[in-house]
């Protein structure tokens, strides 16, 4: 799991203002949406699972956990680095599969995208 201090603290008014207009670019993915801006310090990222997609807080929980592992497997895979300067929210959008490989695979289109 994505340890805490690289966890972007969404409660803090200066880190909310990522999803305000012309503050950050947004990449768009068939399953995901990623807001990200140039920070000063290091990698901070977000995974979100709005309730509006899933009702159940436990499964929003597990999904939210699954995406936060495909983002640590794409740092130890190089694609990502912890030293990137950028602050880095990620989105699951209304409409997904429960197909975890394609979740993945759309996934790693996304961080390509970024890349």
């Amino acid at each position: 799991m994505l340890s805490k201090k690289n966890r972007l603290n969404l409660s803090l008014e200066e880190n909310s203002s990522i999803f305000m207009k012309d503050s950050s670019q947004i990449f768009v993915s068939d399953f995901f949406i990623a807001y990200l801006r140039r920070n000063e310090t290091f990698l901070q990222a977000s995974c979100l699972t709005p309730k509006a997609a899933i009702n159940k807080a436990a499964h929003r929980n597990y999904i939210r956990r699954f995406m936060y592992s495909l983002l640590e497997e794409n740092i130890l895979n190089n694609e990502i680095s912890i030293f990137d300067k950028i602050d880095l929210v990620i989105v699951l959008k209304r409409r997904f599969p429960n197909d975890k490989s394609l979740l993945k695979k759309d996934f790693v289109s996304l961080i390509k995208k970024i890349k």
